[in-house]
């Protein structure tokens, strides 16, 4: 695990993991396939990492996902 700066709990290696495949794959169903899990347990890990992080790190559309710039990342540090 890695420890995080501001937060108070450690940042779990699968939740990272999790990220990367959706974020390759352009969405959470194509990204659970890659990582064999369903939709839902990708999505749940998502959105434990939105909350440890205490922002959203995928923009939503129609179709899929994208990640959130680094630069709206870091202007939430503050």
């Amino acid at each position: 695990m890695i420890e995080t700066d501001s937060m108070d709990e450690p940042l779990d290696s699968a939740l990272l993991r999790v990220f990367l495949a959706v974020a390759r794959a352009g969405s959470l169903s194509a990204g659970a396939t890659q990582l064999l899990r369903t939709q839902s347990a990708v999505s749940l890990q998502v959105q434990k990492l939105e909350r440890t992080l205490g922002q959203r790190v995928f923009e939503r559309h129609g179709r899929g996902v994208t990640p959130v710039s680094y630069t709206h990342l870091r202007a939430h540090e503050t």
